[in-house]
């Protein structure tokens, strides 16, 4: 490349780069559901999914300061999307049929409206949800898949609050998906996650 290509190229990565960001905060100022890319801990997630739901029911453990939906809301719209063999998930151990086995210690949190340190380890040691007012017009959930005390994968959705139960459901398959990838590394393996740089 020639010194004015390059020298062209380098001035307009930064407009390049501002064009995609306000792109972004367009989408994120409709009236859709913006899920981000996910976060992985460990190089595969499938084993820990596979290990932690031997009968393809999981736990999942709502945190919600303002209990906007019941938990058969959330287990259900959660359930049965994704990479099969599909998930069905519980908020209650209680609640599995005759022969299936849980493991309480292996499940799916999400956090409405979380604190700002919700995040990372956090998320499965402490997470925490923030009361909502009636001013905004987003709410935020953090999804992630925790092994005990160990995040393996999370995620980030953003929600218009009028439209929180639809679009919840609407993009249950966006966010199993992300927190369950089946493959992460091979490039031509087309179930390799999409989300990530390296597919």
């Amino acid at each position: 490349m020639s010194a004015p290509a390059s020298r062209l190229s380098k001035l307009t990565r930064p407009f390049s780069i501002a064009v995609a960001a306000s792109g972004l905060l367009a989408l994120a100022g409709c009236n859709i559901a913006v899920i981000e890319r996910a976060h992985y801990e460990v190089t595969e997630v499938d084993s820990f999914r596979t290990a932690g739901a031997p009968s393809r029911v999981m736990m999942l453990e709502i945190v919600d300061a303002n209990n906007t939906f019941t938990d058969d809301f959330w287990s259900a719209a959660m359930s049965n999307h994704g990479y099969p063999p599909r998930l069905r998930f519980v908020t209650d151990p209680a609640d599995i049929a005759d022969g299936e086995t849980i493991k309480p210690e292996n499940r799916m949190v999400a956090v409405v409206n979380p604190e700002q340190s919700t995040m990372r380890g956090k998320l499965c040691t402490d997470p925490k949800s923030l009361p909502m007012d009636d001013t905004s017009d987003r709410v935020t959930v953090r999804f992630g898949f925790c092994v005990g005390d160990k995040i393996i994968s999370e995620t980030r959705a953003h929600f218009n609050t009028a439209q929180f139960a639809e679009q919840v459901e609407n993009n249950a398959d966006t966010v199993n998906y992300q927190l369950f990838p089946r493959h992460m590394r091979n490039n031509d393996d087309r179930y390799c996650s999409p989300f990530l740089p390296s597919c």
